[in-house]
């Protein structure tokens, strides 16, 4: 998870940085995978350690995920383009 946490934090920047564009499909495949690590983190903490649930941390984990939408390309161009595909 501190790779993941790494990742989350820097490598965006990066990615526009230093990579061409070809390259996107990788880092919006693991952004994602990142975002699921991240809540199934969330939930089995809930689960796991007592008062963590709507807890200051809690919440925090939660919009820290949520704040990586848009570093997925595949979610938030959706979510611009309300659904509707690119085609005709």
């Amino acid at each position: 998870m501190t790779f993941i946490t790494i990742y989350a934090l820097f490598f965006d920047d990066l990615r526009m940085l230093a990579f061409e564009k070809s390259a996107d499909d990788y880092f919006f495949g693991f952004t994602l995978f990142s975002m699921i690590c991240f809540m199934i983190e969330i939930c089995l903490a809930s689960w796991a350690v007592d008062n963590y649930y709507q807890s200051f941390f809690f919440w925090l984990d939660l919009v820290s995920t949520i704040t990586m939408i848009p570093d997925c390309g595949w979610i938030w161009d959706a979510i611009l383009s309300g659904g509707k595909s690119g085609g005709s």
